[in-house]
């Protein structure tokens, strides 16, 4: 997926960007309430362009990366509160209800927490790269 956008700081190796409201954004059927729009995105420069505040430029994001992050955060978690209820009802299956809810919810958490784990040590990877000036 690509974008646009404008430089509005550097710090380093991170780059952060604000997005243009483009066709891709009118098109899109959650224009209406999208955060990204006049949002900060920070990207990495990994081939060395010479970049400069102000300046417009456009960066890509893979489809499968994109993908992959909304699995991660969204499905998998929900996939181990599944896990966490019928655990319950494996180990202990004369319990109730809220028991099997609760472990449900211990499996919701842990599914987040192994979410977040997995993006904080893999977020300079999931950075979008900045491929030219425009």
């Amino acid at each position: 997926m690509k974008e646009a956008g404008v430089i509005q700081r550097i710090e380093g190796e991170e780059i952060f960007l604000s997005c243009h409201s483009d066709a891709a954004c009118k098109s899109c059927g959650a224009s209406s309430f999208c955060k990204t729009q006049g949002r900060e995105i920070i990207a990495r420069n990994r081939r060395r362009l010479s970049l400069h505040e102000g300046d417009q430029v456009e960066f890509f994001l893979p489809p499968g990366r994109t993908i992959f992050s909304g699995f991660i955060v969204l499905i998998f978690p929900l996939l181990t509160f599944i896990a966490g209820f019928l655990m319950a009802d494996r180990l202990l299956p004369d319990s109730g209800e809220g028991l099997k809810a609760l472990f449900g919810l211990a499996g919701l958490g842990a599914g987040f927490a192994a979410s977040y784990i997995y993006n904080y040590i893999n977020k300079e990877k999931n950075y979008p790269e900045v491929i030219k000036k425009i």
